[in-house]
């Protein structure tokens, strides 16, 4: 017992101390814990539980949580320990929805705000369709050989599952073939390419079947190919007149070159005729447009005469109440025309019918047969001027006796 009270008299200071800064430290710890403190989180959000037929084409991809708790919780809390989900389970058709956000924290913290409760969640089909392949050669065959006819290509379409946003977007699938320096036929594998509207190239689709089965035939020379000569035009003929005719003589041209050069060709082109300004026929003999690769055949002539044919531009004038004149009448019978005036309308070059005048247009009707009750309108014009129409075509001649 002696022992016992020795040990706790011994250095009873120290251990009086000891005590005191431990009870210290316990109120300063429980004070701290006791403090609370408030913090917002930007929390990334997660959808769950979508129908696989369908995709999200739009949703906000952040919350904005805040959170209440004690400080030395609150202090070493990181967004990773919060997490946001929405659950579109219960989604069974394409359309605009509003959804709970459902947020998860750690325990001794509290959910004070959610920034927005609710999510706009635009949800679409994931269809599949088909879409055509096409292809892009990239080089030549060795020199002296040449594709025998296009590439073949197995399947020569491909489906594609995906939204209906993407969809809407796709442009083309397409596989690139490298044909350099090939000098045999060639088997092989390629795989798909799908490419934007506006070019991109889009990836992560679902492709079905993403190779390609390609053959390449090849052959020693090169395809000959009878093409049509289109005369390049450039420049405009003299004011008032228009190009009425173009006329080549050879009209088309035979040629060869690379199959992937002239296969696409539907028609040549002549190096360009000026003829700004022209206000007569233009014949000229020139040569055609040949891209590179693409060579005239030996027999073919290397020139063709062109004839353009100018015409000076036609107007229309139209006169009314032109007073119709009898001719041959007999004198002693006494006419009368119904109607006694008409409407002419004709045509000539635009020169001259800048000066033609009503003066100038003469109508009649010819009164020989007097047994006629009605009578064609005919017209004297001046030299060059064209009859278009007469309103009316006939008049009623009414006798008095």
């Amino acid at each position: 017992m002696k022992r016992i009270k020795e040990l706790i008299i011994n250095n009873l200071d120290i251990k009086a101390l000891a005590l005191f800064m431990a009870v210290v430290l316990w109120f300063y710890i429980s004070s701290e814990y006791n403090i609370i403190s408030e913090k917002y989180f930007e929390i990334e959000v997660t959808p769950i539980n979508l129908n696989k037929n369908f995709s999200i084409k739009e949703i906000r991809d952040k919350v904005s949580v805040g959170i209440k708790g004690p400080q030395t919780i609150i202090e070493n809390l990181s967004d990773s320990r919060i997490t946001a989900t929405i659950d579109l389970q219960n989604i069974s058709n394409s359309g605009e929805f509003k959804v709970s956000v459902n947020i998860e924290t750690p325990k001794n913290v509290e959910i004070i705000k959610i920034i927005p409760e609710e999510f706009h969640v635009l949800i679409e089909r994931i269809i599949k369709k088909d879409y055509p392949i096409e292809y892009n050669l990239i080089g030549l065959p060795e020199k002296g050989y040449s594709l025998k006819k296009e590439p073949e290509i197995n399947p020569n379409h491909i489906s594609i599952t995906a939204s209906e946003s993407v969809h809407n977007i796709i442009g083309q699938a397409r596989i690139d073939i490298d044909i350099s320096s090939i000098n045999k036929d060639v088997n092989k594998k390629e795989k798909v390419k799908i490419f934007s509207k506006d070019g991109d190239v889009l990836k992560t689709l679902e492709i079905t079947p993403e190779d390609i089965s390609v053959s390449i035939l090849v052959r020693e020379g090169y395809p000959e190919k009878v093409l049509e000569i289109k005369p390049r035009i450039i420049g405009k003929p003299a004011p008032d007149f228009y190009i009425s005719k173009i006329e080549a003589n050879p009209n088309n041209f035979k040629i060869y070159g690379e199959f992937t050069k002239i296969n696409y060709i539907e028609y040549l082109e002549t190096i360009p005729i000026d003829v700004n300004g022209i206000s007569k026929t233009l014949t000229v003999k020139i040569s055609p447009n040949l891209m590179e690769g693409v060579y005239l055949s030996d027999d073919q002539e290397t020139l063709t005469e062109v004839q353009i044919f100018v015409e000076e531009r036609r107007e229309e004038l139209e006169f009314t109440n032109l007073i119709i004149q009898p001719r041959e009448a007999s004198p002693f019978i006494e006419y009368r025309l119904i109607p006694e005036s008409a409407e002419v309308r004709v045509s000539g070059r635009q020169s001259l019918m800048e000066n033609i005048r009503k003066d100038d247009i003469t109508l009649f009707v010819n009164l020989s047969d007097t047994e006629k009750e009605t009578v064609k309108i005919e017209a004297e014009l001046p030299p060059n001027v064209t009859l278009v129409k007469i309103i009316p075509e006939e008049v009623i001649i009414s006798i008095k006796k």
